[in-house]
């Protein structure tokens, strides 16, 4: 029961998670200064998970995963290259619950965490929270927190830790879909 209460929270991570997110329409066109480039990127990804039954007790519950941060990728479209990059910040973090399920956020108690840290580093840096999840939430706005993390997102690997507890005597329903939108700022130095 352990392991599916884990898989269900990893699930919750891989959503707030910058590289299983996929690209939007478009970015926020990228503004100038005299000196740099800015530039908004949203993302969003989907992912449907499998059912937690409820647990008669609430766990304090971290688990960190590392994915490949696809920053060629990310910045390729604006002419710039990592070496430019001066900063990566995050603007927004929304989890929201397809509509069309009756499920709700209160499987998870009260609040919750993201930190992200270098590949096998031992340095996470807060980057998201979100505290007072009310009962029956579909929807839930992080705050983000304004720190750098442009030396992670430069590396090809990246790890993403989720801290937070789980809701006793809560469960979470099969095939629930979760919607996840991400939206960070790279400011880069203009060529």
């Amino acid at each position: 029961m352990k392991q599916t209460l884990r898989f269900t929270l990893l699930g919750l991570l891989l959503l707030g998670s910058i590289s299983a997110c996929k690209k939007k329409s478009t970015s926020t066109p990228p503004s100038t200064t005299s000196d740099n480039v800015v530039v908004d990127i949203p993302y969003t990804k989907s992912v449907t998970l499998p059912e937690v039954p409820a647990l008669p007790l609430s766990l304090p519950f971290e688990h960190t995963d590392t994915f490949a941060t696809l920053v060629d990728e990310f910045i390729s479209p604006y002419g710039f290259t990592k070496a430019d990059i001066l900063s990566v910040t995050p603007v927004s973090m929304n989890v929201t619950i397809d509509n069309a399920s009756p499920q709700t956020f209160n499987f998870v108690d009260d609040s919750a965490k993201v930190y992200v840290d270098a590949y096998n580093g031992t340095n996470p840096t807060l980057v998201a929270y979100v505290k007072n999840i009310p009962l029956n939430a579909k929807s839930i706005d992080f705050t983000v927190v304004n720190t750098d993390f442009k030396d992670y997102f430069n590396s090809e690997y990246m790890q993403v830790t989720l801290k937070c507890n789980t809701r006793a005597n809560e469960g979470m329903a099969n095939n629930s879909t979760f919607i996840t939108n991400f939206k960070f700022r790279i400011t880069a130095k203009k060529k």
